[in-house]
């Protein structure tokens, strides 16, 4: 496995004139010392004492979303990679490369995190024009640090990885669901979630990385997303269709990278389980 990916890694630094493998490495630093930034402000014990406000409305904000927002780009700045960082906190030129965004986000799971819980992680994804080429995830309360390139496999805690869908039926599926906000909320709950009934158990985190990291560990079969923007969920998306987990929208269409705006829908899933997902959708 670790020949065939510096195979790929040649040939897509041939394809593409940048040097992927210090892509990946710069992006598994940043989320190494965004992680650490969050660990050392997580206190279940003394949440009260963690900085927050809301940046608008249902937008909770904290000081370690700030702090792991500057460690991401300074490991970047550092490593001088190309391309412009768009994060949920802020946006910030690298080179004058306008063709790669760094899509990140710094603490997926601010709500969780800020109770004490552990449903949340760090996400950094590498897009270039409309395709997602290079991805890092942690999840620092579990210990999980999930990456890969496009053509290149996913390496979890530093060796090349593969998993399988936990469940073959939907019926007897757990499914994670996201939804952003109450307007949204309600707009589902009227209509949209009528193919709820067909799984066996619905979870919800508050958090992309999360949820989507758990489908691509072979622990959840799928999970569905409404109302989110690519840099929620870029980094997971990337994994998962290196394992060959299907990502697409309610339709079963190919997601658009390209935008920046909220995407209304994005499905995830093992092929069966995504398959049978559609249709109940």
């Amino acid at each position: 496995m670790a020949d065939d990916q510096e195979l790929w890694v040649f040939y897509l630094n041939k394809q593409n004139e940048i040097d992927l493998h210090k892509i990946l490495v710069a992006a598994d630093s940043a989320t190494a010392a965004a992680a650490k930034a969050l660990l050392d402000r997580f206190r279940p014990e003394n949440i009260d004492s963690l900085e927050a406000f809301y940046k608008s409305s249902n937008a909770l904000v904290t000081g370690a979303d700030l702090a792991s927002d500057k460690s991401i780009i300074r490991i970047l700045k550092a490593a001088g990679v190309p391309g412009r960082i768009l994060s949920e906190e802020s946006e910030t030129s690298l080179s004058s490369d306008q063709s790669l965004t760094w899509l990140v986000d710094p603490l997926c799971g601010t709500v969780p995190f800020s109770t004490g819980m552990d449903h949340w992680g760090v996400s950094v994804a590498l897009r270039r024009h409309r395709d997602l080429i290079a991805a890092s995830v942690v999840l620092p309360s579990l210990g999980e640090h999930l990456s890969g390139i496009k053509g290149g496999g996913v390496i979890v805690n530093g060796s090349p990885f593969s998993s399988a869908s936990p469940r073959e039926k939907l019926s007897e599926s757990t499914v994670g669901l996201e939804i952003d906000g109450p307007d949204e909320w309600r707009r589902k709950l009227a209509s949209g979630l009528e193919w709820i009934p067909s799984v066996s158990q619905i979870n919800t985190f508050a958090s992309a990385a999360y949820p989507l990291s758990l489908v691509c560990l072979g622990r959840l079969p799928a999970a569905v997303f409404y109302g989110i923007e690519p840099v929620h969920l870029a980094g997971g998306a990337l994994i998962a269709s290196e394992l060959g987990i299907r990502v697409t929208d309610e339709n079963g269409e190919a997601i658009d990278w390209s935008t920046d705006m909220e995407l209304p829908a994005v499905v995830v899933g093992w092929p069966k389980i995504h398959d049978q997902l559609i249709a109940a959708m």
